[in-house]
């Protein structure tokens, strides 16, 4: 019925009328909310006096109620009794009902008290009471105490407060209706109704109408765009429909998938057929974009979340801005499709442009491309890159400088390769076909070799060689059944079969060194002088001491830097895969070292920085606990000595703990119990190692055993100096002649 009475009132008048019906609702429940709170504060502040006065009194009756003093309970209500607030009060004994004493002022307090009406106050129209315990010796209770206080002052200043509050809201409604009457009539009725009598000339078809509003506030920019809607509209909803099916071919023939989302970040409009298919639903429509993008995890996962605040802050974003903006949003997002254990990853790049209206972002539309194939070729390419890197590294590395010391380790290699085939099958004839001083001479040999194929970056050649020191390992561990000939001879058979992959990998790494020379097979020969030549005159000299032989045996020599070409590249990579990083400084790199030494240095070098890098550099973390300086320092250095060269390796690392390297030798069956022994001799004792389990860089027990068996046969001592904490420092140095006469 109301809808049927205001169907012919004008809009002036229905904004008159919601106007005043607004305010005055406002002003009542202005009114109402004053006054009430304006009661609750006069109530509020009588309760907390009328409180601190019940406790006064109860404290005050303690000593009497607990002698039954009835005397000195009429004094203290007596002095009660001068409140002009207080118009009656009652004292109970503990267990009675009746009071002791009382005052009477037109009140009863003689009720007998609640237990629910201790410690708060009970308010009534025109007074308020509160009832107290009374505690006395040993905090028990001896009673009980009423006091009923008037609330006529209180109800006297709400009377006039409450008069002052309703004039003071009726002015303020008041004012205000006939202001934003007056305002709405002249500035907002008028207008709209020429707005509306425009508005249903159009809806009739006459697209000419046009509406006079002559102000420049909002409704005169309202009127000036309906007047221009009314142009366009009718040549907008012709070509709207077309574009409509053009967008939608479009969409459908391209290879991306398109979205487009609004301020909640939720999927509205077209999309294209693609966006279905990599988006694994039909239905899109109203879906979050956070979770196609980013899945179920999208609530929690710290890039969804960061893609959620960018989300919410692009409709914000001036379109001159758009570009900058659109830098910060993801780049790519990787899609898991399929089933559990069945997991496949879509990698999708992404692309967001915004799409306008009214100059502002309304929708930002979202262009997702599969790029799961050209990440796989991508891999594949950076794969081939790499190893074409390493490939063209390591012969960079060789002609700048290691070329001689390479065909050196190949020649070595080779020879060493058939002096173990020599063995075995000279052996193979004798009682016992292998025994344990062949296998350590192997493993020793075979350790050095795999260290410096390492070094060289040849991993065939380093495979082959790990295989044949795993076979080697197990029979040390299990020496003792070596003593039977079967075994024996099975053990020599599986050594020969691994020597012939080591063999051939070593004949294919000389090879591909020889098409990979730009003077082929010539490069195994080049040297100063023809190696033939050098080792005949060396022969020649024999042991003399003259002026001729030392100058052929310094022809021999090789500069100490070429033993350190390949490790002072390598050592970084052996720290990272400890956790660590080094710095390796090599010094004296033109001191020369001679022939009998040189031949073996590189495999001495490779064990000693191995070892500082395995055993005495710490991990960061350490050093940094330590003061020192995160990257662990190795110095490799070489100079003239009385005899001959004399050279260091040392490290700023955690030094030995000799005491603890004696208990794990001990542990190992390489030390009986109870025997004295020198710490600094076990150190180089075979099968000693104080890792565990064996890599790639330690644990076989063989690396020092194997240094000072090579300095020895090329003349030369191994020593060294540790302290806990501050490093250890190597020290080879040639064995001197003994005295004359001697």
């Amino acid at each position: 019925m109301l809808g049927d009475l205001g169907r012919g009132v004008s809009i002036g008048t229905k904004l008159t009328i919601a106007t005043l019906a607004v305010l005055l609702l406002v002003s009542v429940l202005l009114y109402r909310e004053l006054t009430r709170r304006e009661r609750q504060s006069l109530l509020a502040s009588k309760e907390t006096a009328a409180m601190m006065v019940a406790d006064l009194f109860a404290a005050s009756l303690a000593a009497p109620l607990d002698f039954a003093d009835t005397e000195a309970i009429e004094t203290e209500l007596r002095h009660l009794e001068r409140n002009g607030e207080v118009q009656c009060a009652a004292v109970f004994l503990k267990e009675e009902t009746k009071p002791v004493a009382k005052i009477e002022r037109g009140c009863d307090a003689s009720a007998p008290i609640d237990g629910a009406q201790v410690g708060r106050g009970v308010f009534h129209d025109d007074r308020v009471e509160v009832a107290r315990l009374v505690v006395g010796r040993g905090d028990a209770n001896v009673g009980r105490a009423r006091i009923v206080f008037s609330l006529a002052r209180e109800n006297a200043a709400f009377a006039e407060s409450r008069r002052q509050i309703f004039w003071l809201t009726f002015l303020l409604a008041a004012g205000t209706a006939l202001v934003l009457i007056v305002i709405s009539r002249t500035q907002i009725v008028s207008p709209l109704r020429r707005l509306s009598d425009a508005a249903r000339r159009v809806g009739g078809g006459d697209l000419a109408t046009r509406v006079d509003v002559h102000s420049t506030d909002e409704l005169g920019q309202l009127a000036g765009a309906f007047n221009r809607m009314s142009e366009e509209i009718g040549d907008r909803e012709r070509r709207l429909a077309a574009a409509t099916q053009n967008l939608r071919d479009l969409f459908d023939h391209m290879g991306q998938a398109i979205v487009a989302f609004d301020r909640e970040g939720k999927v509205r409009g077209a999309v294209s057929r693609q966006a279905s298919k990599i988006f694994a639903t039909a239905e899109l429509e109203g879906r979050p974009i956070r979770q196609l993008l980013f899945g179920p995890k999208a609530e929690t996962e710290v890039e969804a979340q960061a893609f959620v605040e960018w989300q919410e802050s692009a409709f914000d974003i001036a379109l001159d801005d758009w570009s900058s903006f659109a830098e910060l949003a993801p780049k790519e997002v990787t899609l898991q499709r399929g089933k559990d254990g069945e997991r496949a990853l879509l990698p999708l790049e992404l692309e967001f442009r915004p799409v306008a209206k009214d100059g502002k972002v309304d929708r930002v539309m979202v262009l997702a491309t599969d790029v799961s194939e050209k990440r796989k070729l991508e891999q594949a390419v950076a794969t081939q890159e790499e190893e074409h890197a390493k490939r063209m590294a390591a012969m960079r590395r060789l002609v700048a400088g290691g070329a001689q010391l390479f065909v050196r380790y190949i020649a070595t290699a080779r020879e060493r390769v058939a002096r173990f085939f020599e063995r075995l099958d000279g052996d193979a004839l004798s009682i016992e076909p292998l025994d344990m001083a062949t296998v350590e001479e192997i493993f020793r040999h075979v350790h050095t070799m795999k260290g410096e194929a390492r070094a060289f970056d040849l991993p065939e050649l380093e495979a082959a060689f790990e295989e044949l020191e795993e076979t080697l390992a197990a029979l040390r561990k299990n020496g003792a059944a070596l003593a039977d000939r079967d075994v024996a001879g099975d053990a020599a058979s599986a050594i020969r079969a691994r020597l012939f992959r080591v063999d051939s990998a070593v004949d294919r790494t000389r090879q591909d060194f020889v098409a990979a020379s730009p003077i082929g097979s010539a490069a195994l020969e080049q040297a100063s002088v023809q190696r033939s030549d050098l080792e005949s005159v060396l022969a020649l000299a024999g042991d003399h001491d003259d002026e001729l032989t030392r100058a052929i045996k310094r022809l021999a020599a090789r500069p100490f830097g070429e033993a350190l070409a390949t490790i002072a590249e390598r050592a970084p990579d052996w720290a990272a895969r400890e956790g660590k990083r080094v710095e390796l400084v090599v010094e004296g790199r033109e001191v020369r070292i001679p022939a009998a030494l040189s031949d073996v240095l590189a495999g001495v070098m490779t064990h000693l920085v191995r070892n500082s890098v395995a055993h005495g550099i710490e991990p960061e973390e350490e050093r940094a606990r330590a003061g020192k300086n995160e990257v662990g320092s190795i110095w490799a250095s070489a100079q003239e000595g009385e005899h001959g060269p004399v050279i260091v390796v040392e490290d700023d690392g955690a030094g030995m703990d000799l005491g603890r390297i004696v208990a794990r030798a001990r542990a190992l069956g390489l030390v009986e119990d109870g025997a004295e022994v020198d710490g600094a001799e076990v150190v180089f004792m075979p099968g000693l190692s104080t890792r565990d389990a064996s890599d790639g860089l330690a644990g076989r027990g063989i690396g020092l055993d194997a240094v000072r068996a090579y300095v020895r046969e090329a003349g030369y001592a191994v020593h060294f100096v540790t302290e806990k904490g501050n490093g250890t420092k190597f020290v080879i140095e040639p064995i001197p002649p003994p005295p004359l006469g001697s």
